[in-house]
């Protein structure tokens, strides 16, 4: 899926710059989606839930074993429709204007109040400049909407109103972010963030404020991020199977005959897409006895002989007491399946070295942006992305603007252009 590709866009730029532990930011016009990159890899998950009654409620659909990228999902996007529920609360999707007919100030015959419309109000997308000047945006009309919809029903003028709308949908993502990263046992503050998709650059810099992030990184190209994800992603194959044991009634050679069976269909997959060369690798899905949840544990890729029974307790310990800050001594634990992926060998890509930052770039104009941390508009730089170069240097707070998407740096961050062609914002000290 586009999300997923999303992720190993991330995952990719990340080894790239030898970033290893991220947090992926993808926010298109109808979804936001987030995924914590792990050791250069994103994290998986062996369960995934279909056909949900309600889209973005864990629980509403029907649980499958079987792998996938694990990713925070919610219903915020670009199209996301803000309204006033019937308590008086401000509340931001998850319906959406879709492309048509869109945010109002598409100028299309939306009359509702979307993100979009908010982020002109705010001034952080400069209508001349939308899409390259390719679409019209008509900034009365997202104002109107505000006003009408949302304005008139608490009191507030349509700048309020646009950034309350920016809150709530920032502290939404947030707040899924923290919760997500407390279930994975990682501190969130401490990674980077990777923002792409035709919104989040838009909405980077407020996220890392609320999360403590230090650093976000808007590659190249991130309008359409989830797009280079699916062309730098290797042909691969993936195997799960279910096969109950105790870890203590090890049965090695049912095991070792599962797992050869599984590598042979695995790598005739692969094959059957030309992959040359291939890389495999195993895990368990394992789980003190009687709980509902495993976690995976890497496997060697060879035959498992008698001595693999204590490495494979040692490293699930190891494990669920990262996860979980403690592990229960000498308890019975169960393998629930086996897994085996085969994916095409990546070809040896230089990184990206370290930028040597310069003086700050001059600005081709300048607007009024709402800023958070002052919580009024302030006068901010505009540049053109395809102007800058390597090393160019641009003190927040600056709109910076491109055909995909925009790049707001708030007043906490600064930004440079690294060798990558990357938008690296980092916090002011």
């Amino acid at each position: 899926s586009g999300p997923a590709a999303g992720a190993l866009a991330a995952a990719f730029y990340g080894n790239l710059i030898e970033e290893e532990n991220m947090l992926s930011f993808d926010m298109g016009g109808t979804t936001a989606k987030m995924c914590v990159i792990h050791r250069g890899e994103p994290i998986l998950s062996n369960e995934f839930e279909a056909a949900r009654v309600h889209r973005f409620a864990k629980g509403s659909g029907l649980p499958l074993k079987i792998p996938s990228i694990e990713l925070i999902e919610i219903g915020t996007g670009g199209g996301s429709i803000a309204f006033v529920d019937s308590m008086g609360l401000l509340k931001v999707g998850p319906e959406s204007a879709g492309a048509a007919p869109g945010p109002a100030c598409y100028g299309l015959g939306g009359e509702r109040p979307t993100v979009t419309d908010g982020d002109v109000v705010l001034g952080k997308i400069d209508p001349a400049r939308f899409a390259g000047g390719k679409i019209a945006i008509e900034a009365d009309l997202a104002a109107q909407a505000l006003a009408a919809d949302v304005g008139e029903k608490m009191g507030m003028d349509s700048l309020q109103a646009a950034y309350g709308v920016a809150e709530i949908v920032d502290e939404n993502m947030a707040n899924a972010a923290r919760v997500h990263a407390v279930e994975r046992g990682v501190a969130i503050s401490e990674r980077t963030l990777i923002a792409f998709g035709g919104a989040a650059p838009l909405h980077a810099a407020r996220l890392a404020e609320k999360l403590g992030i230090r650093r976000i990184v808007v590659p190249a190209g991130a309008g359409v991020g989830s797009a280079i994800g699916f062309l730098q992603a290797p042909a691969a194959y993936e195997l799960v199977r279910s096969r109950y044991m105790r870890l203590d009634q090890l049965d090695r050679e049912v095991v070792n005959a599962l797992l050869d069976e599984m590598t042979e269909e695995a790598t005739a997959r692969a094959r059957s897409a030309r992959a040359e060369e291939l890389d495999e690798t195993r895990g368990a899905f394992m789980r003190y006895a009687g709980q509902g949840h495993e976690i995976e544990v890497g496997l060697p890729v060879r035959a498992l002989t008698r001595n693999d029974g204590a490495a494979l307790r040692e490293a699930f310990e190891a494990e669920y007491g990262r996860l979980y800050a403690r592990h229960i001594p000498d308890a019975a634990i169960e393998i629930m399946s086996w897994r085996v992926s085969v994916a095409e060998r990546a070809e040896g890509r230089e990184r990206i070295a370290a930028t040597a930052i310069g003086e700050a770039v001059a600005a081709i104009g300048s607007r009024q942006v709402f800023d958070a941390g002052h919580g009024a508009l302030v006068p901010a730089s505009v540049l053109q992305r395809e102007q800058l170069a390597a090393g160019n240097r641009i003190g927040g707070p600056a709109l910076i603007v491109e055909d995909g998407t925009s790049t707001f740096v708030s007043s906490s961050f600064e930004a440079h252009v690294d060798n990558g062609g990357a938008l690296v914002l980092t916090v002011k000290e």
